[in-house]
């Protein structure tokens, strides 16, 4: 997501996960990456968190320094800097690459009501990663292992197979749960709401021409058909403003009519006309001369919304710009780590403690204080390769733009002296097996 088109896919790196299902109502794309949640949680941010991720727009060189400027200030996330500098931020290939929607978006049924859902992608080869010794030594050698592993796979008629898994839940505001289900820095525990499957994907061709079929396919979150719909998620909303804009950027205004991105199963009519590289025109009215609607002259007329135009929870309050009250930003980041298996562990520390290490001190100090906050192991162990202690950071305030909960408080006032958090019965998106790739040379 970060790195340009000719990174290294063995870089440390969210990959994107999209799928286009073209379907017999017209196109769904599920636009989502290989980890379970996202660095921040407010669309309006999104600039800032890519600028900081990005080369520094002076030495165009990506600087652990700037990162990690950004992220000291951004409590929320946590969660996704433990998932990403764990062996699970380089994938060993993409045949054993998770996949997820990472936001929640919301299934409507004929009646009206509605469910909140959120997707998951499971490769049925297992999940596979690489350590950063390992990708190092798969750079050594190639820019591009993964997708040649693809190719080479599919030709051995290896065909890699995801099975698609669904978490529901009812649609409204769940006071009953610590943390706000349409946070997408959150996952919903499984062994509360069990992933059920619907069915799968198996890549069985490749595509006949790289940047027809590739580069040029165009994706986004606002691509639905009847029945599925998008939630409240304040970063979903804003995705789903961009994503359409920035393709008519990237590709043209009628990137649509691309043989890739049009609909291939559903007769699509609309009196969208002209503009650069024109070359289709929607089927139309009865008089071509008629491009618009409402028409009695031959036009084309609108369809008919087969949902209900009222659905889901009725909502009463103030709409206000602020931040959602259910933050908790550090005990799922603290449940996902010692849910690891050891050795994922013991690389996140090193990962960690290598970028941190390239930081100014007040970074590293900040850092070390959230970290303390997620889980008191992880903590102590980045702390003591960075030679900083629990009482070097125990006077920091909270940051101004947070919100503690009870438990942040408490645990701020034993700061480096917490016991574990109880994971016990906890079943968290991401926790299956992960097999470590090991590459020498």
């Amino acid at each position: 997501m970060i790195g340009g088109r000719d990174s290294s896919e063995a870089a440390r790196d969210p990959r994107g996960f999209a799928v286009k299902f073209y379907t017999e109502d017209g196109n769904w794309d599920l636009v989502g990456n290989n980890l379970g949640v996202f660095f921040i949680r407010d669309a309006i941010k999104f600039p800032d968190v890519i600028h900081a991720l990005k080369p520094d727009p002076v030495t165009f060189e990506q600087q652990p320094r700037r990162i990690f400027d950004f992220m000291s200030q951004t409590p929320e996330a946590m969660h996704m800097l433990v998932n990403l500098f764990s062996p699970r931020g380089i994938p060993a290939d993409y045949r054993h690459m998770q996949g997820f929607g990472v936001n929640t978006y919301k299934w409507v049924d004929a009646e009206g009501g509605t469910k909140l859902v959120k997707y998951h992608w499971m490769p049925r080869a297992g999940v596979r990663s690489m350590t950063e010794e390992d990708a190092a030594n798969v750079q050594a050698d190639s820019l591009g292992h993964a997708t040649k592993d693809l190719y080479e796979s599919v030709a051995r008629g290896e065909h890699p197979e995801w099975e698609l898994l669904v978490q529901m839940m009812d649609d409204g505001e769940h006071p009953e749960l610590d943390f706000d289900p349409l946070d997408d820095t959150k996952t919903w525990p499984e062994q509360d709401f069990p992933p059920k499957p619907v069915g799968k994907m198996v890549l069985n061709r490749m595509p006949e021409n790289f940047f027809a079929e590739n580069e040029q396919i165009s994706f986004g979150t606002g691509v639905l058909v009847d029945g599925l719909d998008f939630s409240d998620d304040k970063m979903l909303v804003g995705r789903t403003f961009s994503y359409s804009d920035t393709q008519r950027h990237r590709v043209g205004p009628n990137y649509l009519q691309l043989p890739v991105n049009h609909a291939k199963n559903a007769d699509v009519r609309t009196n969208q006309r002209d503009g650069q590289m024109t070359y289709h025109v929607d089927g139309g009215g009865e008089s071509p001369s008629v491009n618009y609607e409402p028409s009695i002259t031959g036009g084309l007329r609108e369809g008919r919304y087969p949902a209900h135009d009222e659905q889901g929870p009725e909502i009463r309050g103030r709409l206000t710009r602020k931040r959602i009250p259910r933050t908790n930003d550090y005990q799922q980041a603290g449940q996902r780590y010692l849910l690891m298996e050891q050795w994922e562990r013991d690389d996140l520390v090193k990962n960690l403690t290598g970028a941190l290490a390239e930081c100014d001190r007040p970074v590293q100090e900040r850092m070390v204080w959230h970290f303390l906050l997620v889980e008191n192991d992880l903590g102590l162990r980045i702390a003591e390769g960075l030679g900083i202690t629990p009482e070097d950071v125990a006077e920091l305030e909270p940051l101004a733009s947070q919100d503690l909960t009870e438990e942040d408080r408490d645990r701020l006032a034993h700061l480096g002296k917490n016991p574990p958090r109880d994971v016990e019965g906890l079943t968290m998106t991401h926790c299956v097996p992960d097999e470590r790739h090991v590459v020498n040379r």
